[in-house]
């Protein structure tokens, strides 16, 4: 992300289970990678990083398999409508309806309220499956939902005015490529939306101390080689020096405090901490591209 020299400038956190690690990573069987952090950015990764021939291997399965809380599949009353306002203001006057772009479109249920929020949308979902459950729902239509991975999509250059990979950069084996191919499409001065983990969530630095002190080196950093599938952690001056490089400003940060079941009661004790000390678990970032490279 920033083009500091790998590995020569990161250094080692710790180890990751194929698996789900509990209080007690060291009574699991698995296999482990290594988690590095970037010193030049904070940005989380794993070395050597696991990654299939095809992204959409991981997601073909059943959406019911994936997302186990039924209610996951209902829009909730004021989904994504906080990102669409930011957006409008970001944006500023545009003649004619913005063209948006969802990149991992899931369900589509952000496509759903893009699309009634008067945007003119198309998406990107790798997933058969997910992309067969989103169009029975009626939150997308066939010819606009796109079945294909970022890697292989193909849209007019300067073309949307509004990009969101909500849940999305995390996954992909480079967040560099993506975000530059991204850029590509989006007209001089548009907004790319990007919601990922943060490399500095509270919880997570509370468990790694727990880890160490039960003595081993583990930590919960990442899910490289199991559900769902986390390649990086983030911090915003991993955005703010990519951008340097990849032609775009940071407009807008914002944290979110987001969930893990086992920890919920953690979590909600820390909360407080977390909003005032920006160490939340979601990190939300408004991109400008450069109206010049």
């Amino acid at each position: 992300m920033c083009g500091a020299p790998f590995p020569e400038q990161s250094r080692v956190v710790g180890k990751r289970l194929n698996s789900s690690q509990g209080l007690n990573p060291r009574e699991k069987i698995g296999i482990a990678t290594t988690v590095v952090r970037c010193n030049g950015c904070g940005l989380l990764c794993a070395s050597p990083l696991p990654i299939p021939p095809q992204i959409e291997i991981h997601y073909d399965i059943p959406p019911e398999s994936y997302w186990r809380d039924p209610k996951i599949f209902a829009i909730s009353p004021g989904y994504f409508s906080r990102e669409i306002e930011m957006a409008r203001m970001l944006l500023g006057s545009l003649q004619g309806p913005p063209r948006a772009l969802d990149i991992g479109s899931g369900l589509c249920k952000t496509f759903y309220i893009l699309q009634q929020a008067g945007f003119e949308v198309w998406g990107i979902e790798p997933s058969p499956t997910f992309r067969e459950k989103a169009i029975q729902q009626g939150y997308a239509s066939e010819e606009r939902l796109k079945p294909c991975s970022l890697e292989t999509a193909e849209f007019p250059p300067n073309y949307f005015h509004f990009i969101t990979f909500s849940a999305v950069l995390e996954h992909l084996y480079s967040p560099d490529y993506a975000l530059r191919k991204a850029l590509s499409w989006l007209i001089p001065g548009g907004i790319l939306h990007i919601e990922v983990p943060s490399a500095r969530w509270l919880p997570a630095k509370l468990l790694n101390i727990y880890y160490r002190i039960r003595g081993t080196d583990y930590v919960t950093h990442l899910s490289p080689m199991h559900p769902p599938y986390h390649l990086y952690e983030f911090t915003p001056k991993s955005f703010y020096r990519h951008g340097l490089r990849a032609g775009y400003t940071v407009a807008h940060v914002e944290y979110r405090p987001g969930s893990v079941d086992f920890l919920r009661p953690l979590i909600l004790l820390l909360r407080p901490l977390m909003h005032l000390t920006k160490t939340d678990m979601q990190l939300v970032v408004w991109l400008r591209k450069k109206s010049t490279p």
